[in-house]
């Protein structure tokens, strides 16, 4: 798989696992420790990818591990 197959599988899986937990992407941003409503439009779609500590802000925001988020 290439990198960019690659991050738009990982901007699925976020996707999915956020609307699982019936989360707003504007729910991601809440808080100190949130992730911008922008930048979770740009990881979702696959324009853009999640640095370490994006991935655990959006793994602890949804309750579950940054492995489980990765695994596509």
């Amino acid at each position: 798989m290439d990198f960019e197959t690659f991050r738009n599988k990982l901007g699925k899986k976020i996707k999915k696992e956020r609307v699982a937990r019936g989360l707003t992407q504007e729910d991601m941003d809440d808080g100190d420790d949130g992730v911008p409503h922008r930048t979770m439009q740009n990881i979702e779609t696959g324009r853009s990818n999640p640095n370490l500590r994006t991935l655990f802000r959006l793994s602890k925001r949804m309750e579950i591990s940054v492995s489980e988020l990765m695994d596509i």
